[in-house]
């Protein structure tokens, strides 16, 4: 992004200093944008939301104005990311290219835990995220759009998988036989999901669903969390995935595309529960506590599908730094999935 028509279309400046690529995500790209007005240099986001993922842009920023103004009515301790109107009074702006999109606050001496995290910052982190749920209890699920449909809807992700599988639409399946045997030795605890969310035992909550190690930010100086972003996922479903992907991105000693064998950081596991559980403990149903191991389980096994998935499809949904990074990145998952079902208690 070098030119400044879009933010142009946010803001009236007088001069423009530049912008720059910020973080690392897979779906949206994201930018760091710097301008004078009056005298005074400002600092924002710019984002372009991903319109072939989230193919209702408008009900994502529905959901996400619906949430941050619910979060700045409750007793929420952490910046709420909110959304900036564009002169027109729009939250999306959309290019030539069909491209969406919005502006953010910039949260200024601020870090998003990216790498590996110690335990201090998981624990800061899980209770972020827990303080979040909490402040959502409240807030009728209902009321939100499906920004994915079918985001944590293991059942269809496996069938989109099988189907793939069949098409073999780019010849990979050949060379891929061991991480498909692994996949389907995987399905029974997809399956026991699957029945406790049909149970009622797993009660539908508002979630982030996608509560990486990335997406909360922290004060470098006093190391503690600042504010809980990137809401794009922000709907219906259970807390047992929010827990379950800190643990996925959290407790490995590597990232998940690292081809290296995959080993569990204990205490970031432990520090995490205790977070998330400060904050949720006494909302939280028996079942959904008890589960919550499984929850990271079947999560780090559900991303796994969706990066074999992804992979047998050629490439279509995740962005890819070199041929083989999608398979590379079901393979982590796997043997992520292996070491948390035998520590799941």
């Amino acid at each position: 992004m070098t030119n400044n028509e879009i933010p142009h279309r946010f803001f009236q400046f007088d001069r423009w200093l530049g912008a720059a690529p910020v973080g690392s995500g897979n779906i949206n790209d994201t930018f760091r944008i710097d301008f004078e007005r009056n005298g005074v240099q400002e600092t924002w986001l710019l984002q372009r939301l991903n319109h072939l993922v989230f193919k209702d842009p408008d009900a994502v920023m529905r959901n996400t104005v619906a949430v941050c103004e619910h979060l700045s009515e409750r007793d929420f301790p952490y910046k709420i990311a909110m959304p900036q109107k564009a002169l027109d009074g729009q939250y999306l702006q959309h290019d030539e290219q069909g491209n969406c999109w919005r502006v953010f606050p910039f949260f200024e001496n601020t870090f998003a835990p990216e790498g590996v995290a110690d335990a201090h910052v998981a624990y800061e982190g899980a209770r972020a995220y827990g303080a979040f749920a909490r402040a959502l209890r409240d807030f009728p699920p209902e009321r939100l759009s499906e920004t994915i449909p079918g985001f944590h809807d293991t059942d269809r992700r496996w069938q989109v998988f099988l189907g793939v599988l069949e098409k073999n639409p780019v010849n990979r399946a050949e060379v891929s036989t061991p991480e498909i045997e692994a996949m389907f030795a995987a399905k029974p605890i997809f399956e026991r999901i699957s029945q406790l969310k049909r149970s009622g035992a797993l009660p539908l909550r508002v979630t982030h669903n996608d509560t990486k190690a990335g997406n909360v930010l922290l004060d470098p100086a006093l190391r503690k969390a600042v504010a809980v972003i990137d809401l794009d996922t922000v709907m219906p479903g259970t807390l047992l995935s929010d827990f379950g992907d800190m643990v996925r991105t959290f407790v490995p000693t590597g990232r998940e595309d690292e081809p290296e064998p995959v080993s569990l950081r204990l205490d970031i596991l432990d520090a995490l529960q205790h977070g998330f559980l400060e904050e949720t403990a006494d909302f939280l149903l028996p079942a959904e506590k008890e589960n919550l191991p499984l929850g990271a389980v079947w999560i780090a096994g559900e991303q796994a599908l969706r990066f074999l998935t992804d992979w047998l499809a050629g490439d279509v949904y995740y962005k890819i730094r070199w041929p083989e990074h999608n398979l590379a990145r079901a393979r982590n998952q796997l043997a992520l999935f292996k070491e948390l079902r035998r520590v799941e208690v």
